[in-house]
């Protein structure tokens, strides 16, 4: 992965954040049971992606909180995301989805197909949400039980993972910051 995205600016993309790139840009991240999803406009080189950590936002909705962090919640995220590339004009059928993330990860294990096993609900909600705008999602990584080093070109919508191992998360928690380009 060295190399990628020379001369580009460089953009870390935080949990519960989204980034929408009219500019060329790498966008890195590392995922757990986390989702990223990424929408590209070929004709238009833009790119948007999300790094979204809940399912499913209405129960902050019910609770009356209003949550300043739109990509916090897969749902959202999406809808977001779609809006966005509806209000400045690109149909949705010039639009490259692909999908990233939602592993198991330590806690969850022996606990999978529960409702603790966030990494499935948020891939399960993407799914969802997704099939109903009638969008196909045309390269998934999903699943699993390995976390994942995300670089996202936001001009081509090229993606590069790369699956962490338990050393990789060791490292990248004593680092604090994540990922060094």
């Amino acid at each position: 992965m060295k190399g990628l995205g020379q001369g580009l600016p460089k953009v870390f993309l935080q949990t519960g954040d989204c980034f929408f790139g009219v500019q060329p840009t790498l966008v890195t991240t590392v995922l757990g049971s986390c989702l990223a999803v990424t929408i590209h406009a070929k004709q238009q080189n833009i790119g948007t992606i999300c790094h979204a950590f809940l399912p499913d936002s209405s129960e902050a909705k019910r609770a009356g909180k209003h949550d300043p962090q739109i990509c916090r919640y897969v749902d959202s995220a999406l809808l977001n995301m779609l809006e966005t590339m509806d209000k400045i004009g690109i149909p949705r059928r010039e639009l490259t989805i692909k999908m990233f993330g939602g592993s198991t990860g330590i806690a969850v294990r022996g606990m999978e197909h529960t409702s603790y096993d966030i990494g499935r609900r948020n891939i399960e909600m993407a799914r969802k949400l997704l099939r109903f705008a009638r969008l196909p999602i045309q390269v998934e990584d999903v699943g699993g039980s390995q976390g994942r080093k995300l670089m996202f070109q936001t001009q081509t919508g090229e993606v590069w993972v790369k699956k962490l191992n338990k050393v990789d998360h060791e490292e990248l928690a004593k680092s604090g910051t994540g990922i060094k380009l």
